[in-house]
């Protein structure tokens, strides 16, 4: 996946994704710097190929299709980095640091 200028981002998930019978087989990085073209990086959770590339995404519910077992993906969840908050890390975590 190509290098990612983090000030630059205005949307991005990475998560796993599970398969139809609900265990976490595949996962997703997906970043976009416009919220109009998204380039991801997936393993697919249905037969576990991995393939990367760049999309222009319309409405959500997004679906992205694995090019070896052509199941389609759902892409459902995005975070808007700009209301990202850091979550709290626990008590051992220095306060400059939470």
């Amino acid at each position: 996946m190509k290098e990612i200028d983090f000030d630059r981002v205005e949307y991005t998930t990475n998560r796993e994704l599970q398969d139809d019978d609900g265990e976490k087989n595949g996962h997703l990085k997906m970043f976009s710097y416009d919220t109009e073209t998204y380039h991801y990086q997936i393993t697919c959770p249905y037969c576990g190929g991995e393939f990367e590339g760049s999309d222009e995404l319309g409405n959500r519910p997004w679906w992205i299709e694995c090019p070896e077992c052509e199941r389609s993906i759902n892409v459902y969840r995005i975070k808007d980095a700009k209301k990202r908050e850091i979550k709290n890390r626990g008590p051992d975590v220095p306060d400059d640091m939470a």
